[in-house]
């Protein structure tokens, strides 16, 4: 396979015969032939030969504080079901908006809960607002005292 005063060559090369090329991997070289930059060396990340600063894969930082929130806003929603809805079901909400407005993290349960547990809330407030209401004014009857 080789030809007198010839290095030897590839029989496996793409018939460029002569021509002493190199291997290419796969994703190195662009259609134009220009070989293309590792991840490390691109201009974005500093300069060449330098490696990347980041989080190597994890997602950024917001992502976490968003995560939290909708979660923070779930958590109060479900305890505004049982306990005091009407001061954490509209905290629950307002947790939920802020982590779908800055985060951009969807938080549905937080608010769906956070709503449930409000209404169930007022609900509760105004039941106990009747039942004081009711037993006030059934207690000044004056129709009740004679007997």
């Amino acid at each position: 396979m080789t030809s007198p005063g010839e290095e030897p060559r590839n029989p496996y090369s793409s018939g460029h015969q002569g021509q002493n090329r190199q291997y290419q991997q796969p994703g190195s070289y662009d259609l134009n032939g220009v070989p293309q930059q590792p991840y490390y060396n691109q201009q974005a990340h500093g300069q060449p030969g330098q490696y990347p600063q980041g989080n190597f894969g994890y997602p950024p930082a917001s992502h976490f504080e968003g995560a939290q929130l909708a979660q923070t806003s779930m958590i109060l929603g479900i305890l505004s079901l049982f306990v005091a809805g009407v001061i954490l079901g509209p905290i629950a909400i307002s947790k939920a908006n802020k982590a779908e407005r800055e985060f951009s993290t969807v938080s549905t349960v937080g608010k769906v809960t956070g709503w449930i547990g409000t209404i169930l809330g007022v609900l509760w407030v105004l039941y106990i607002a009747f039942i004081v209401i009711g037993t006030i004014a059934f207690s000044m009857d004056p129709s009740f005292s004679e007997s």
